[in-house]
């Protein structure tokens, strides 16, 4: 096979390797499961920690069940399934454990705040790309590129070098930021399961994430304007 063959074959999109329909109706319950779970987490601050994860294991179940008395089947109906991003996130975020031993920016390493910090703005920036391409605003489609091999390879990539440098900044550290690699363990996910659609794109990004990742940035913007010197 030729250079020109075998890079025509990496960005080909004609044949898109999808999941298998019994994969996706599972990956849809346990997803949103995981995802609700982690809401009602969140929702329950002012409980005690057993009450908050006792909320958050009733909130999973009911998300489990079958049928239309479980909020999975609306979700599912209008949203479809949440990516493997956010899944991972949710699951990182509850046995983290920060809602028990929360993190303040002043002990956090510089490595882990530089991931961090460009975790928020491709993912902020990777939307943005997504909503233009729905609107037709680029010469091709950047979402149809997602179902090739060259995007999982692109994307890979890209996580191992900017964790690579979050690392190399923390090298002094004994704490190591963790975001690129839940990048790359889904990616893993994407290659073995091809959830929740076969595009590498969903399973990066979903418009919840999205827009979590920019109210994210206005707190952050609002809690240093608040904090400014006053004259």
């Amino acid at each position: 096979m030729t250079i020109s063959a075998l890079i025509q074959q990496l960005l080909s999109t004609e044949n898109p390797l999808l999941p298998y329909p019994v994969t996706v109706q599972m990956g849809l319950y346990i997803s949103w499961a995981t995802v609700l779970g982690a809401g009602a987490l969140w929702a329950g601050s002012l409980l005690r920690p057993a009450y908050r994860v006792g909320l958050c294991l009733l909130m999973a179940l009911w998300a489990l069940m079958p049928g239309s008395a479980s909020p999975t089947y609306w979700l599912g109906l209008a949203f479809q399934a949440p990516s493997l991003l956010t899944v991972v996130l949710c699951w990182g975020w509850f046995f983290s454990k920060p809602w028990h031993k929360p993190q303040t920016g002043a002990n956090r390493p510089n490595g882990q705040t530089l991931t961090l910090k460009t975790g928020l703005v491709i993912g902020i920036v990777l939307g943005w790309v997504l909503l233009l391409d729905t609107l037709a605003w680029w010469p091709a489609s950047v979402y149809s590129w997602g179902f090739s091999a060259a995007a999982c390879a692109v994307v890979t990539g890209l996580a191992v070098i900017i964790w690579a440098i979050g690392g190399n900044v923390a090298r002094h550290n004994t704490r190591h930021s963790f975001s690129f690699l839940g990048v790359l363990g889904v990616m893993g996910l994407f290659v073995m399961t091809r959830l929740p659609t076969g595009n590498v794109w969903d399973a990066l990004m979903d418009p919840w994430l999205w827009l979590a990742l920019q109210a994210l940035v206005v707190r952050a913007c609002w809690v240093r304007w608040r904090a400014r010197p006053t004259a």
